[in-house]
């Protein structure tokens, strides 16, 4: 059993080591400040927003990119709050931001993001998400780096912000664990997972892609595993500060859970080995943690081969952590990574569990998501 136990978190252990390399190669990118500047389309899906919303309209409204080649779509989906009526008043002193209303017939933020893309006018598409910030180079930043290297998808970097007590900062902890690790899979070219909330790719990598399922999120995943399979070297990650995109952290455990949740019930599509090998490592590395954890109540002799492995998996997650929280300004947070190493174990086993049933709230709807 322990031999086993060994193995599984020793494998665990080398992937974390290879996003490490992956993160250590993405090079920094600093925006010359000289680039010819293109149309581009900036589709945002939102539903129920109307205390998040106000925020990335003025962020956006800031941007130093040519308001002239700037289009900002918003896609209210059937809010039944004042979300619209906030968007809609933005509007009148914006002309480059549009709203749309989508139709009755069709709900959700896949189709809300599918009606927008379909209503812009540019080749080039950027997407964020309604409860989000940006500094004011972010689209700046963005389109030179698109201009400089022309990859087909570009992901940028996203961090929880204002985070205030103990439950945020853990959220924002973890969260920067997924985007190093999604970004150093990058810088291998073996893309396991991108963010809506930053991300750029061009009109006809969406449109070829022809993204319909059942499952009712995860356009961003199955849009680069799309461009993954065309070529994956044309994925890149942006490196950079000045395109960082800021987001919240949720306020309950129960929302939290139901954010993993539904996080997590899109993976029974997917049929990418990277994604499933990753995903099964990280799974069975936590169960194993959480199973010798919990055993210690029967045999005490077991918590020798818990602290094992706890150690082996800790230097490894800060091997990736300690250069990504560097990046984001966060070195703060690791006074959290011991706590949050004994918690995430019982926390990734449930998520997956739930996740894998695929039953959540999200919006004020309930999703019941089919194998």
């Amino acid at each position: 059993m322990q031999n086993i136990a060994l193995s599984i978190t020793g494998i665990y252990s080398l992937t974390i080591l290879v996003f490490s390399i992956g993160w250590i190669k993405l090079r920094t990118f600093v925006s010359s400040g000289i680039f010819d500047t293109i149309p581009i389309s900036i589709v945002i899906a939102c539903r129920n927003e109307e205390d998040n919303i106000l925020q990335l309209l003025k962020s956006l409204s800031k941007q130093t990119y040519p308001k002239e080649n700037t289009e900002m779509i918003f896609v209210n989906d059937h809010s039944t709050d004042n979300t619209r009526d906030i968007i809609s008043k933005f509007t009148r002193d914006f002309q480059h931001i549009k709203l749309f209303d989508l139709p009755e017939n069709e709900t959700g933020k896949k189709e809300a993001l599918a009606y927008g893309i379909k209503n812009s006018n540019s080749d080039v598409i950027i997407t964020t998400d309604a409860d989000c910030t940006t500094n004011k180079n972010w689209l700046n930043t963005l389109v030179s780096y698109y201009n400089q290297f022309k990859p087909k998808l570009l992901v940028g970097p996203v961090a929880i912000k204002n985070e205030k007590n103990i439950f945020q900062k853990f959220q924002a902890l973890e969260f920067l664990s997924l985007v190093g690790s999604g970004a150093g899979a990058i810088g291998i070219n073996q893309p396991i997972m991108c963010n809506g909330a930053n991300l750029l790719f061009e009109k006809s990598l969406y449109e070829n892609s022809n993204i319909k399922n059942h499952i009712a999120s995860g356009d961003d995943i199955f849009l680069m595993l799309y461009a993954k399979k065309i070529n994956k070297k044309s994925i890149h990650f942006i490196r950079s500060k000045e395109a960082i995109v800021y987001t919240k952290p949720v306020k309950s455990v129960k929302e939290l859970l139901n954010q993993r949740i539904r996080w997590t019930s899109k993976s029974k599509a997917y049929r990418d080995f990277d994604i499933i090998f990753t995903a099964l490592i990280v799974t069975f590395t936590n169960l194993i943690l959480a199973f010798s954890f919990a055993y210690t109540i029967w045999d005490f002799s077991f918590l020798n081969t818990f602290i094992l492995l706890f150690i082996i998996k800790s230097i490894f997650d800060l091997l990736i952590l300690i250069p990504v929280t560097k990046f984001f300004h966060t070195l703060k947070l690791l006074w959290l990574f011991f706590p949050l190493q004994i918690i995430y174990p019982f926390y990734i086993v449930f998520t997956v569990i739930f996740g894998l049933i695929g039953n959540f709230n999200w919006k004020d709807r309930y999703f019941q998501e089919k194998g």
